[in-house]
Protein backbone atom coordinates (compact mmCIF):
# COMPACT_ATOMS: atom_id res chain seq x y z
CA UNK A 1 0.00 0.00 0.00
CA UNK A 2 1.48 3.38 -1.15
CA UNK A 3 1.33 6.50 1.24
CA UNK A 4 -1.52 8.27 -0.59
CA UNK A 5 -3.28 4.76 -0.44
CA UNK A 6 -2.90 4.90 3.07
CA UNK A 7 -4.18 8.52 3.42
CA UNK A 8 -7.41 7.63 1.81
CA UNK A 9 -8.26 4.80 4.61
CA UNK A 10 -7.65 7.28 6.89
CA UNK A 11 -9.88 9.47 5.46
CA UNK A 12 -12.66 6.75 4.48
CA UNK A 13 -12.20 5.55 8.03
CA UNK A 14 -13.10 8.83 9.38
CA UNK A 15 -16.04 9.86 7.29
CA UNK A 16 -13.98 12.76 5.27
CA UNK A 17 -13.67 13.01 1.96
CA UNK A 18 -9.59 12.81 1.29
CA UNK A 19 -8.01 14.41 -2.13
CA UNK A 20 -4.60 13.14 -2.59
CA UNK A 21 -2.06 15.33 -1.28
CA UNK A 22 -4.68 17.63 0.22
CA UNK A 23 -3.67 18.67 4.08
CA UNK A 24 -6.09 19.16 7.31
CA UNK A 25 -6.42 22.65 8.83
CA UNK A 26 -3.70 21.27 11.40
CA UNK A 27 -1.24 20.15 8.76
CA UNK A 28 -1.33 23.26 6.97
CA UNK A 29 -0.99 25.73 10.35
CA UNK A 30 2.05 23.59 11.38
CA UNK A 31 3.50 24.26 7.66
CA UNK A 32 2.90 27.91 7.73
CA UNK A 33 4.35 28.14 11.05
CA UNK A 34 7.46 26.37 10.06
CA UNK A 35 7.94 28.25 6.99
CA UNK A 36 7.73 31.59 9.41
CA UNK A 37 10.20 30.05 11.52
CA UNK A 38 12.47 29.22 8.44
CA UNK A 39 11.83 33.05 7.13
CA UNK A 40 12.80 34.93 10.20
CA UNK A 41 15.55 32.83 10.75
CA UNK A 42 16.65 33.54 7.07
CA UNK A 43 16.07 37.40 8.13
CA UNK A 44 18.21 37.20 11.42
CA UNK A 45 21.13 35.42 9.54
CA UNK A 46 20.86 38.38 6.85
CA UNK A 47 20.60 40.79 9.74
CA UNK A 48 23.64 39.74 11.94
CA UNK A 49 26.18 39.26 8.72
CA UNK A 50 25.63 42.86 8.02
CA UNK A 51 25.88 44.09 11.33
CA UNK A 52 28.88 41.48 12.03
CA UNK A 53 30.43 43.20 8.61
CA UNK A 54 29.78 46.79 9.75
CA UNK A 55 31.52 46.18 13.42
CA UNK A 56 34.07 44.50 11.41
CA UNK A 57 34.75 47.60 9.22
CA UNK A 58 34.64 50.07 11.97
CA UNK A 59 37.56 48.28 13.55
CA UNK A 60 39.73 48.17 10.52
CA UNK A 61 38.86 52.22 9.96
CA UNK A 62 40.17 52.67 13.98
CA UNK A 63 43.03 49.99 12.73
CA UNK A 64 44.64 51.52 9.62
CA UNK A 65 43.45 55.46 11.21
CA UNK A 66 45.74 55.04 14.39
CA UNK A 67 48.45 53.30 11.86
CA UNK A 68 47.81 56.36 9.53
CA UNK A 69 48.36 58.63 13.01
CA UNK A 70 51.07 56.88 14.20
CA UNK A 71 53.61 57.44 11.01
CA UNK A 72 51.70 61.07 10.25
CA UNK A 73 51.75 62.89 13.06
CA UNK A 74 55.86 62.49 13.23
CA UNK A 75 56.11 63.53 9.66
CA UNK A 76 54.11 66.62 10.23
CA UNK A 77 55.69 68.18 13.17
CA UNK A 78 59.53 67.45 12.66
CA UNK A 79 61.61 69.72 9.93
CA UNK A 80 65.16 70.85 9.54
CA UNK A 81 66.24 74.32 8.53
CA UNK A 82 68.56 72.71 5.93
CA UNK A 83 66.14 70.74 3.98
CA UNK A 84 62.96 72.99 5.21
CA UNK A 85 61.17 73.84 2.00
CA UNK A 86 60.95 69.80 1.44
CA UNK A 87 60.32 68.99 4.90
CA UNK A 88 57.30 71.53 5.24
CA UNK A 89 55.58 70.57 1.75
CA UNK A 90 55.69 66.59 3.32
CA UNK A 91 54.38 68.11 6.59
CA UNK A 92 51.37 69.99 4.24
CA UNK A 93 50.97 66.65 2.55
CA UNK A 94 49.86 64.84 5.85
CA UNK A 95 47.10 67.10 6.44
CA UNK A 96 43.71 67.71 5.04
CA UNK A 97 40.70 70.17 4.94
CA UNK A 98 40.12 72.98 6.83
CA UNK A 99 43.36 72.18 9.34
CA UNK A 100 46.07 71.62 6.29
CA UNK A 101 45.01 75.56 5.45
CA UNK A 102 45.44 76.92 8.73
CA UNK A 103 48.63 74.45 9.37
CA UNK A 104 50.51 75.84 6.19
CA UNK A 105 49.65 79.23 7.25
CA UNK A 106 51.48 78.77 10.05
CA UNK A 107 54.48 77.22 8.32
CA UNK A 108 54.61 80.31 6.58
CA UNK A 109 54.15 82.77 9.13
CA UNK A 110 56.15 81.51 12.27
CA UNK A 111 57.52 78.53 11.40
CA UNK A 112 59.61 79.18 8.31
CA UNK A 113 60.70 82.46 9.63
CA UNK A 114 62.00 81.09 12.64
CA UNK A 115 63.93 78.25 11.57
CA UNK A 116 65.65 79.91 8.93
CA UNK A 117 67.21 82.75 10.96
CA UNK A 118 67.77 80.72 14.00
CA UNK A 119 68.65 77.30 11.94
CA UNK A 120 66.09 75.41 14.32
CA UNK A 121 65.37 71.92 13.90
CA UNK A 122 62.58 69.78 15.35
CA UNK A 123 62.39 65.72 15.42
CA UNK A 124 59.09 64.78 16.36
CA UNK A 125 58.90 61.15 17.59
CA UNK A 126 55.48 59.04 19.23
CA UNK A 127 56.10 57.20 22.58
CA UNK A 128 52.21 55.82 22.00
CA UNK A 129 48.87 56.35 21.02
CA UNK A 130 45.59 54.71 20.60
CA UNK A 131 42.14 55.63 19.48
CA UNK A 132 39.64 57.43 21.62
CA UNK A 133 36.77 58.03 19.70
CA UNK A 134 35.17 56.88 16.05
CA UNK A 135 32.38 58.53 14.14
CA UNK A 136 31.55 57.72 10.55
CA UNK A 137 34.81 59.22 8.53
CA UNK A 138 36.81 60.24 11.72
CA UNK A 139 38.44 58.70 14.40
CA UNK A 140 39.79 60.57 17.10
CA UNK A 141 43.59 59.48 18.75
CA UNK A 142 45.27 60.20 21.54
CA UNK A 143 49.22 60.43 20.73
CA UNK A 144 52.42 60.87 23.38
CA UNK A 145 54.73 62.73 21.44
CA UNK A 146 58.18 63.60 22.39
CA UNK A 147 59.79 66.80 20.08
CA UNK A 148 63.61 67.11 20.43
CA UNK A 149 64.59 70.83 18.83
CA UNK A 150 67.86 71.82 18.58
CA UNK A 151 70.00 75.29 17.18
CA UNK A 152 73.31 76.21 17.35
CA UNK A 153 74.61 77.76 20.54
CA UNK A 154 71.54 77.02 22.40
CA UNK A 155 71.11 73.58 24.72
CA UNK A 156 68.75 70.86 22.92
CA UNK A 157 64.90 70.90 24.20
CA UNK A 158 63.11 68.23 25.01
CA UNK A 159 59.23 68.77 25.51
CA UNK A 160 57.05 65.79 26.09
CA UNK A 161 52.75 65.87 25.45
CA UNK A 162 49.62 64.60 24.68
CA UNK A 163 47.70 65.30 21.67
CA UNK A 164 44.48 64.88 20.40
CA UNK A 165 44.79 63.60 16.62
CA UNK A 166 41.63 64.00 14.01
CA UNK A 167 41.88 61.71 11.57
CA UNK A 168 39.49 61.80 8.54
CA UNK A 169 39.03 59.08 5.80
CA UNK A 170 40.21 60.76 2.47
CA UNK A 171 39.84 58.46 -0.64
CA UNK A 172 41.85 55.41 0.13
CA UNK A 173 44.12 56.73 3.10
CA UNK A 174 43.53 58.84 6.41
CA UNK A 175 44.87 62.24 6.85
CA UNK A 176 45.19 64.44 10.08
CA UNK A 177 42.04 66.94 10.05
CA UNK A 178 43.17 68.55 13.63
CA UNK A 179 45.69 68.27 16.46
CA UNK A 180 44.27 69.72 20.02
CA UNK A 181 46.88 69.62 23.16
CA UNK A 182 45.51 67.84 25.78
Amino acid sequence: MSVEQAEEAVAARAGQPHEVGARSPQERGGLVGAASLVAAGLVAAVLFTVLAAHASGRASDREQALAAARTRVPLLLTYSYRTLADDLARSEDQATGRFRKDYAKLLDDAVTPAATTKRISTRATLSGAGVVDETGSKVTVLVFLTQRTTAPGSAPSVNTSRVEVTMRHVGDTWKIAGLTPR
